[in-house]
């Protein structure tokens, strides 16, 4: 068995309450430096607030001491629906004080998804933005129990309130000071603090359980080799959505272990982002491949002065080395580099700084400390050469303590020994750098070769045509083999027209032709569409483009394919 680990050494691993560790009472409870109160947390320059330190924990404890007035106790459950915004980043602080497990859900959420989650999750408590009550009215009747309107809570500021509601504002539960609730030794290791719905590639989503001390170990081991940023210099944006495991810890925590401010939007939308780089200065930022090729081909940057951005790191999805390279075209003075990691993994595994970026496109990191990794082939040994790939198997401190309620997905995701199954088929540099070549379940099998959609949708990014591209593949019964299809967006600037597709398409294959290996020809087809569809994390929904194709395909009365190819 060849087992890889960190090329640091691991950090000393508290066991106790996150929130304890964010917010010691003495330097027994925490490793982390004790910063000045009065400096930034959170900032929101769609209200122009700025929360500070000292602020975040006196509104956690006064929350925490209200929750508990309505019912809430420790190891309750409580579930937060909204947009990025300072109402809901206090609702969270106030659960973790309150010792509440916080099951945060996308904001994006049909009725019918909200509900899967509150009565999954066994939510007793809701926190929710104004502007999904009218879906949330659409789930009840759904929901396996009764909220009183007690325990409905807004996430605005009290004077934002629908005029007529009869819930509080997060603001509103307020009640006195009073200590946060502990957890020491076994209870924090057992404890969850967290319950990210992961979505996965098929049926429902399902509940990942992340302990007080998955999150402690994380960020200790984060902090060991993390981008260093610091305090009273560096600002970080946040865009990321907080409600997903990247955004929970590398925007939410990350930075406020280290006594750095985070600047808060909901989403990224040009105007806002680059008025606020532009404004706070912002030097560090969380992106995903999508937001990069947003910028890569934006009008609107050049209108604003982004210099004081120093690096992106991006995670979520891969991040291609001829995306990067087309991105550093365009933005010469940004540094990028990459990170690797899942919801059920707390989430980082690899990572690298801003500095190692230049000289590892493509690549997502090494280890962090705390973390072992096997990658094994589809014969069940481990690839153990240089450049070999192989699905990556993890363990560490950060580890899920489980998927919620859910057994057999429990017994199919770990491995004798603890090993956790990523899903993910990546290589591995003699000097420890990691590479995903893509998802074991999503690898396309052309006549028995192996094809990676996503070695073909970083190709497909470097053609000035094409904006944005999902690859998947789509089964031919007359040849009893899967074949690669592309679905693209065409850049703007070619003003194209329905009349104009077959043509554009013939074009696009043929020249994917020109430049890979027979088997990873398009030989399923390219298709045009306006957008590709993804998650709020960026990666792309490839179950939603196998559905497409599946009704494309029976709409056409079968499969059609270019001869030429």
């Amino acid at each position: 068995m060849t087992i890889y680990t960190s090329h640091w050494d691991a950090p000393a691993l508290p066991e106790t309450s996150i929130f304890t560790y964010l917010f010691p009472d003495s330097a027994a409870d925490s490793p982390l430096e004790r910063f000045d109160p009065k400096l930034p947390a959170f900032i929101s320059p769609l209200t122009d607030t700025t929360v500070s330190r000292g602020l975040l924990k006196e509104n956690a404890l006064r929350l925490a001491s209200g929750l508990r007035k309505v019912g809430l106790k420790k190891y309750d459950t409580a579930c937060v629906w909204g947009a990025n915004s300072l109402p809901w980043i206090s609702a969270v602080f106030g659960l973790i004080a309150a010792g509440v497990t916080v099951t945060p859900a996308n904001v994006a959420y049909e009725a019918h998804e909200i509900a899967h989650q509150i009565n999954d999750s066994g939510a007793s408590l809701l926190f929710v933005d104004p502007a999904n009550l009218q879906t949330l009215a659409k789930a009840k009747p759904h929901l396996k129990k009764i909220f009183p309107s007690t325990h409905i809570v807004l996430l605005c500021r009290t004077e934002d309130k629908p005029e007529v509601t009869p819930y509080k504002s997060v603001y509103e539960l307020f009640g006195e000071v009073a200590p946060a609730e502990r957890f020491v030794g076994q209870d924090a290791i057992d404890s969850a603090a967290w319950l990210c719905y992961s979505s996965g590639t098929t049926g429902l989503p399902k509940g990942v359980v992340t302990t007080h001390h998955n999150l402690t170990s994380q960020l200790q081991a984060l902090n060991v080799m993390h981008e260093p940023l610091k305090s009273g210099e560096d600002t970080v944006l946040g865009i990321l959505p907080l409600s997903h495991i990247f955004g929970a810890i590398i925007v939410l925590l990350q930075p406020f272990s280290v006594g750095v401010g985070v600047v808060v939007l909901p989403k990224f939308e040009e105007v806002s982002v680059y008025s606020a780089i532009q404004k706070y200065r912002i030097t560090y930022s969380l992106v995903v491949p999508p937001i990069l090729i947003v910028m890569l081909h934006s009008q609107t940057a050049k209108n604003y002065d982004l210099s004081s951005l120093k690096a992106l790191l991006s995670g979520a999805a891969p991040l291609s080395k001829e995306l990067c390279a087309e991105f550093k075209k365009r933005y010469p003075n940004f540094k990028v580099a990459q990170g690797y990691g899942m919801t059920e993994t707390s989430p980082v595994i690899m990572s690298m700084t801003a500095a190692d970026g230049a000289a590892h496109e493509g690549q997502c990191g090494r280890l962090i400390p705390t973390w072992e990794a096997r990658l094994v082939k589809e014969d069940g040994e481990d690839a153990s050469k240089a450049g070999e790939s192989g699905e990556l198997w993890v363990r560490g401190p950060s580890t899920m303590k489980g998927y919620h309620n859910n057994k057999e997905a429990n017994d199919k995701s770990f491995a004798e020994g603890r090993w956790f199954k990523t899903g993910d088929v990546l290589t591995r540099t003699e000097d420890g750098w990691y590479q995903v070549v893509d998802r074991v379940k999503e690898l396309i099998k052309y006549k028995g070769f192996q094809v990676p959609p996503a070695e073909l949708e970083a190709l497909l990014l470097t053609n000035p045509d094409v904006v944005d591209v999902g690859v998947i593949g789509v089964w031919d019964e007359s040849q009893a083999t899967e074949l690669p299809r592309a679905y693209v967006v065409a850049n703007p600037r070619l003003g194209l027209k329905p009349e104009g597709y077959p043509k554009f398409t013939r074009d696009i294959a043929a020249w994917v032709a020109a430049r890979v290996a027979p088997q990873k020809k398009l030989r399923g087809g390219v298709v045009v569409i306006p957008a590709i569809p993804k998650s709020p994390s960026g990666k792309i929904l490839r179950k939603d483009l196998r559905k497409r194709a599946e009704e494309e395909i029976k709409a056409a009365g079968g499969l059609k394919t270019d001869s030429r190819l």
